[in-house]
C-alpha cells in the first residue's frame, strides 16, 4: 500500500507566528478551551471539556506523560491533549484508543444550568510516552490539522538554520556556530524526543517523518561539531560579515 501524499505544504518563511504552540492549536481546532489537571489529583476517567463552538468535536482526551505515575511529584500535571479516534485511526499506525461498544456516537456539546457557554465530556485515556512536551507538535502534523510546513521547521532548528535546507553538512555547521550550549541541549532533547515519538506512534505521512529525522540528524551533526571543536580538534568557520 503506498504512502498516502503529505500535506505539508512548502515555505520559504523561517519566523514563528504568534498562533504557534502546538497545544493551543489543537484545541482551536478540535472547538475545545485547554485543560489542566489540579497537581497531584488522581487521574479522572472523563473529562468536561468548555466547548469553544459547535463543530468538529474531539472523541477523547489524552493524558500524556513521559515518567511513572509513581514518580509524578506534587507539581506534576500530565498534558491534556484532545484527539478524535477516527483521524487516529487513519493517519498512525499504533492503536492507543481502545474501540468503543457498537452504536457509539461521538460526544455532544451541552450546557450547564448557570453556566456560561457549553462543555462536552470526554473519556480520558492515560497514555505515557517516551517524550511528554512534543506529543502535540507530532499529532498537530501527524493528523493533517496543520500543514505550515515553516511552523513544524521553527519548532525543530533555529530560522537561520532552516535556511541553509536541504543541505545538512551547512546546516548543521551553522547550528553549531549559531546556538549555545544550552541551546543546543533544548534541540537536542526536543528533536529526539519528537523522533522517538514518531517510532513509537506510526504517523503515516513521510514527507513529515522525513523532515523530523533530517533535523534531528541535523542537531546530532551539530553537537558533533561542537564537541570536537571544544576538544581542539576542528575549527567552527566564523559567520560571514
Amino acid at each position: 500500500m503506498s504512502s498516502p501524499r503529505s500535506r505539508l505544504l512548502p515555505s520559504n518563511q523561517y519566523t514563528m507566528a504568534g498562533d504557534s504552540n502546538p497545544l493551543d492549536l489543537l484545541c482551536a481546532h478540535f472547538n475545545v478551551v485547554k485543560a489542566t489537571l489540579e497537581p497531584a489529583s488522581e487521574m479522572p476517567s472523563s473529562l468536561d471539556m468548555r466547548v469553544k463552538r459547535d463543530a468538529h468535536m474531539p472523541s477523547h482526551v489524552l493524558a500524556v506523560f513521559d515518567i511513572p505515575e509513581s514518580e509524578w511529584g506534587s507539581s506534576y500535571q500530565p498534558l491534556l491533549v484532545p484527539i478524535r479516534v477516527d483521524l487516529f485511526t487513519r493517519d498512525f499506525r499504533t492503536n492507543i484508543i481502545p474501540p468503543s461498544p457498537p452504536g457509539s456516537t461521538f460526544p455532544v456539546p451541552y450546557s450547564i444550568q448557570h453556566a456560561v457557554g457549553q462543555f462536552v465530556t470526554l473519556p480520558v485515556i492515560s497514555m505515557p510516552v517516551p517524550h511528554a512536551p512534543s506529543i502535540p507538535l507530532l499529532l498537530l502534523f501527524g493528523l493533517g490539522l496543520e500543514t505550515r510546513s515553516h511552523l513544524l521547521c521553527c519548532h525543530l532548528l533555529p530560522p537561520e538554520v532552516i535556511g541553509e535546507f536541504p543541505a545538512p553538512p551547512a546546516m548543521a555547521n551553522l547550528m553549531a556556530t549559531l546556538c549555545s550550549d544550552d541551546q543546543l541541549r533544548e534541540h537536542s532533547k526536543f528533536n529526539q524526543g519528537l523522533w522517538k515519538n514518531i517510532l513509537s506512534l506510526g504517523p503515516r505521512d513521510s514527507t513529515f517523518i522525513e523532515l523530523v529525522q533530517t533535523a534531528w540528524n541535523v542537531t546530532v551533526e551539530a553537537r558533533r561539531i561542537r564537541k570536537r571543536s571544544q576538544t581542539g580538534n576542528i575549527n567552527i568557520p566564523p559567520l560571514p560579515k
